[in-house]
């Protein structure tokens, strides 16, 4: 059913619900739920947008834009 948890089955599951429910009650327990899904989709959102290959482009100029702006090539230093 749940292949993503390990080791979690059924009891934990009802056990885990009923705890949450005694904790936050019955009309708390679906708003939490909703306000963690959306949370969830946005964050997946914001995950998509990034291109690890725009950042690394990014961290490999930064270090010779830098040294240009000091007014001293790092490829001088030898």
């Amino acid at each position: 059913m749940l292949g993503f948890m390990p080791g979690i089955g059924h009891w934990e599951l009802i056990i885990l619900a009923v705890i949450l429910i005694l904790l936050f009650g019955s009309k708390q327990v679906p708003q939490i739920g909703r306000s963690l899904g959306r949370g969830m989709r946005e964050f997946k959102q914001t995950v998509g947008l990034v291109d690890p290959r725009e950042d690394v482009r990014r961290a490999m100029e930064a270090p010779e834009d830098e040294a240009r702006a000091a007014g001293s090539d790092p490829r001088d230093q030898s």
